[in-house]
């Protein structure tokens, strides 16, 4: 646990300047700097493709598919990279490996590889074309490292000893011989026999071979992962959604969904929600689901229930036989794109006459919520753990949807806020979808029945330490949602 916490307190260290500078002192645990720029990312890209893609109905294959079977027409991994581009997502997540035990790059350490592949002659590496298409296009790699082989158990002299021994060797390879590795998935699913020290073999790996890579943990890696397992694949984050957990208690994770969900405000840890969805009902791309693929409507849905939830959307695109995105994926989620520029490109709270009930000082003056700048904040008075900032517009506006933020490099502070509308500044309605909130975090959501107003109330009706927050507005829905 000293260990831990002095993780912790390095992280906070490393954390925003512009945060660092000021003289308010952090409440409780903080992310890292690892964690606060996966924050920033909001969405990441899964990319599942391997041996499940070339098979019939297979999403989780047993380990005994032939390696001929993977053979792409026109793989373009500058193809996916452009996607992404212009869906403003800056980070992609390919699984390296997944339960089969199939390996997308030549590994040196089994022959179950692309070694065995026509693709190529057996000479191509998925791994470094997919690395060095991102990094021309400026984006960062990720890695899905499956922890449970399927293909490797068939071997009658398996161990866990040494399949630790065995995935360490290959997680060496791929954080070792392909340029920066941004985040690496450990996958629980099947892994319920490995154990700690397994995981704290592994994590050292990483630690030593790319220091500012993430790592995504389950069950027994909790303790060295940067962040954690939603408890879900709809992509619905918890509400609340507190970054910390009790990482003690989690074990048996099926025993604690709602932990792993809304996670513990004022856990042992500091280890924020991922929300992993498919685009797709698969995880792999099957010809016969392109019809069943996600609206961009459905996709505001999901990122209202995940980024809206102080968490980060994992979203997975999985490229098809030819190894190229599909156009229906593709077009939905660049125009999720256009419609979060469309709606939150004009906060209708910029310009407002804006009076805070506790302001700490001129320094955190209430202005910052609408300045659009990150580097500024609001703060409430030493000693306040309530507020009312009230916001009075020029005019009656019409709106259907608010976001708020807090600092997140100073801690989980406000546990309690809700927000009220008024045409007089007398006479106010609560938003009903507000009523009870507790956890904001890097970023929360609330959409509602459309209300006009000249005045804005946002209420923080409790706290465990003085409220810091970066943004506070109302806007109005894209039309490219309805």
């Amino acid at each position: 646990m000293k260990k831990l916490l002095g993780s912790m307190l390095l992280g906070l260290q490393l954390c925003n300047s512009a945060v660092q500078a000021q003289e308010i002192k952090p409440h409780g645990l903080t992310p890292n700097k690892r964690q606060v720029d996966w924050y920033n990312q909001e969405i990441i890209v899964f990319f599942h493709f391997g041996l499940n893609t070339f098979e019939e109905f297979v999403n989780e294959g047993d380990g005994k598919a032939s390696t001929a079977l993977f053979n792409p027409t026109a793989l373009d991994c500058g193809q996916w990279a452009s996607t992404l581009k212009a869906a403003g997502i800056t980070n992609g997540i390919l699984t390296a490996k997944h339960a089969d035990g199939f390996c997308l790059w030549p590994s040196a350490y089994t022959d179950y590889s692309l070694k065995n592949s026509p693709w190529k002659n057996g000479k191509g590496d998925v791994i470094r074309e997919f690395t060095e298409a991102f990094s021309r296009q400026g984006l960062k790699s990720s890695i899905y490292l499956g922890p449970h082989d399927r293909h490797e158990h068939l071997h009658p002299e398996y161990s866990i000893e040494k399949y630790k021994q065995y995935y360490a060797n290959q997680l060496g390879e791929l954080m070792g011989n392909y340029g920066p590795i941004w985040e690496t998935w450990w996958d629980g699913a099947g892994a319920d026999e490995l154990t700690t020290p397994v995981y704290s073999h592994w994590a050292a790996t990483v630690r030593k071979l790319q220091p500012n890579c993430v790592i995504f943990g389950t069950k027994n890696s909790y303790r060295f992962a940067d962040v954690r397992w939603v408890g879900n694949e709809s992509g619905n984050a918890g509400d609340p959604c507190w970054s910390t957990i009790d990482s003690l208690s989690i074990r048996d994770e099926s025993a604690h969904i709602k932990q792993l969900n809304e996670g513990q405000l004022g856990g042992d840890a500091y280890i924020p929600a991922e929300t992993d969805v498919s685009i797709r009902p698969s995880w792999f791309y099957h010809q016969e689901e392109d019809k069943l693929v996600k609206t961009t409507k459905e996709l505001w849905d999901i990122y209202c229930s995940s980024v809206g939830r102080n968490s980060v959307l994992l979203l997975n695109l999985p490229p098809d036989r030819r190894g190229q995105l599909s156009p229906i994926d593709s077009t939905n989620i660049v125009r999720l794109r256009q419609g979060l520029d469309e709606t939150f490109a004009h906060n209708l709270l910029a310009g407002a006459n804006i009076k805070a009930k506790n302001p700490r000082s001129e320094k955190y003056t209430a202005q910052h919520l609408t300045d659009g700048s990150k580097e500024t904040f609001y703060a409430s008075n030493e000693g306040s753990t309530t507020d009312e900032i009230t916001f009075q517009m020029g005019e009656k506006k019409a709106f259907d949807c608010l976001m708020i933020q807090e600092v997140i490099e100073l801690g989980h502070r406000t546990t309690g806020w809700e927000v009220d509308y008024s045409q007089d500044g007398k006479r106010w309605n609560t938003i009903k979808e507000t009523k009870g909130k507790q956890s904001i975090g890097h970023k929360w959501i609330v959409r509602f029945s459309p209300v006009e107003a000249k005045y804005v109330r946002l209420r923080i009706t409790k706290g465990v330490a003085p409220a810091a927050l970066h943004t506070f507005g109302v806007y109005k829905q894209s039309q490219i949602f309805k």
